[in-house]
């Protein structure tokens, strides 16, 4: 078995750490055709959970859990953790996958008061999801070095952290409805294109799901409420598209916490010129 392990984050509010224990699947090496891709894709978004405990460690400190019947696994505590602000390693038993890129426990630094919140999917990853033939051919037939990134977004990105006085330790999260199976293949996507490392907060998919979709707007708004919880003393840059929802998630937001908010920008890909705009939101056009 092995485990599929979520980014996780600690500030002066708590700590939470994730997973999921499966048999053992490798995602598609950089390079691989389309046929390989498909299959060990696919072989990842319909692999079952097991059931059985979980060691985890960071540093000098450990933990343990069990796996619920589908696989996944969770555990938050209201308290801090004794480790240096940033990025660090987590060890797991079972192991990660040999080809995992390896998530990563972000610890907050106080002095950290910007951080953001960006969408992937035709926001960072040209996804094209209004055309149900491009979205499963760039999902499904390409592996993440492959995939193709939006012109301007990593530079972008990268100038923004500066804001901050530890820029390596800034709260970036990337909130998607992409199934969290695919984790690793985003946490490659990103490091290949030089995008600031973040935290995946991706979405429970599962097979029993009449339409896991159907519900991204409530899904992605409480992940959203989550995040502002867990960084009281944080203002955030959201960053998304009109594809889909992110304008309505983001105004939602803006409306109930209209103090928390740096700014929204979001990318228009929407063919329609009449899709809704609203206040407070702008546009986000870069020249590739």
């Amino acid at each position: 078995m092995q485990v599929i392990l979520d980014d996780a984050w600690s500030t002066p509010q708590g700590y939470r750490f994730s997973g999921r224990l499966t048999d053992i699947r490798c995602p598609a090496r950089a390079g691989s055709g389309a046929g390989r891709t498909l299959y060990r894709t696919t072989r990842l978004l319909f692999t079952r959970g097991e059931d059985g405990a979980v060691h985890w460690s960071v540093g000098p400190l450990s933990w343990e859990t069990r796996a619920d019947n589908r696989g996944y696994w969770s555990l938050q505590a209201n308290q801090s953790l004794p480790l240096a602000p940033g990025w660090h390693p987590i060890e797991t038993r079972p192991a990660t996958s040999p080809d995992a890129t390896g998530a990563g426990l972000l610890v907050h630094d106080p002095r950290n008061t910007w951080g953001l919140i960006s969408d992937i999917d035709d926001t960072v990853l040209v996804t094209e999801v209004l055309s149900k033939r491009s979205l499963l051919r760039n999902s499904l037939l390409l592996p993440p070095e492959s995939r193709c990134a939006v012109a301007g977004m990593a530079q972008l990105y990268a100038g923004w952290l500066q804001r901050n006085p530890h820029p390596q330790a800034t709260p970036v999260f990337y909130v998607s409805a992409t199934p969290r199976q695919l984790s690793d293949s985003v946490r490659r996507f990103l490091r290949h294109n030089g995008l600031p490392r973040g935290v995946l907060q991706l979405k429970e998919v599962y097979s029993h799901q009449a339409d896991p979709l159907r519900d991204q707007q409530a899904y992605k708004l409480g992940r959203l409420r989550a995040i502002l919880a867990a960084y009281p003393g944080v203002c955030f840059t959201l960053v998304g598209d009109d594809g889909e929802r992110d304008p309505e998630v983001y105004a939602a937001l803006q409306a109930s916490h209209p103090e928390r908010i740096h700014e929204v920008w979001i990318r228009p890909v929407h063919p329609d010129p009449a899709r809704p705009r609203f206040p407070g939101q702008q546009q986000l056009v870069l020249q590739g």
